[in-house]
């Protein structure tokens, strides 16, 4: 197997507060239809405008807020952590509240509290975990169809969870990185990566030091296919070492992706 490229921290050197400045921390969830995703862009409606914009109405200033997770367009959060450096201080029920009554009934802030010295939202976490939702059959209760992936086909569930088992550890995974993203190094280290079986279908439960743009939904579809009996559990160590994306699968629509948690270290 060939080695690794090195990892590039590509962290900027200085993200401390502006003077005169207090940083808060912001959790955030949202149902990501409708929008281009978490990263504010031009000629889309995205989750972080609409965020700025509220915050920005609230307390009467311009802001910027800086996201953990550029989640793409379509993907929910659950759990989104967000930091926003404010030029007064702000009571948190206030900043809570007043955001959430500017803000769209999909987006929501569920807490936010004053972020520890050094606090960086993404680029001091220490890991990322988010779910794909599938059910197996055509159609899908209403309630669970704006989340859940309907896959009307037979599924080997052994070929899947086989195939997605040896996917932890540290890997080049270009193969499964879209076109577009701004990560320089493509090497990541994946925690854990586990089928569950919940009440809403099977859910693929993926922790990592991080990912590559459309990583996991591309990751997802080629599961899918292994599942399928399309491709063969062990195929995926050939994949990852040749880094080819158009020898991989598809990328699984987003609807069915979910980021549910950033890890921080303690104090964060």
């Amino acid at each position: 197997m060939p080695s690794l490229p090195p990892f590039v921290d590509d962290r900027p050197r200085d993200h401390a507060v502006p003077e005169g400045h207090l940083r808060y921390r912001l959790d955030i969830a949202y149902v990501g239809a409708g929008y281009g995703g978490w990263q504010r862009q031009p000629n889309a409606d995205t989750v972080q405008a609409r965020v700025e914009a509220a915050v920005g109405e609230l307390v009467g200033e311009e802001v910027a807020v800086v996201g953990a997770s550029r989640t793409d367009a379509g993907v929910h959060a659950r759990a989104q952590v967000a930091h926003v450096d404010l030029g007064r201080p702000f009571s948190l029920r206030g900043l809570v509240h007043g955001t959430n009554h500017l803000l769209p009934a999909g987006i929501r802030i569920l807490a936010a509290r004053v972020a520890p010295e050094g606090f960086h939202a993404r680029f001091s976490a220490t890991a990322k975990e988010y779910a794909y939702r599938i059910r197996p059959g055509r159609f899908l209760p209403p309630a669970l169809a704006p989340f859940v992936l309907a896959v009307p086909a037979r599924l080997d569930l052994e070929r899947l969870q086989a195939a997605t088992l040896r996917l932890p550890g540290r890997h080049d995974f270009s193969c499964f990185a879209l076109a577009g993203g701004s990560h320089r190094s493509p090497v990541r280290t994946l925690l854990r990566a586990a089928w569950e079986e919940e009440d809403s279908g099977l859910t693929l439960r993926i922790t990592g030091d991080g990912f590559l743009r459309g990583m996991v939904r591309s990751l997802v579809g080629t599961l899918l296919e292994v599942a399928l009996g399309q491709r063969s559990p062990d195929g995926l160590a050939a994949l990852l070492e040749g880094g080819d994306r158009g020898a991989a699968g598809p990328t699984a629509p987003a609807h069915g992706l979910t980021l549910e948690r950033i890890d921080y270290r303690a104090g964060g």
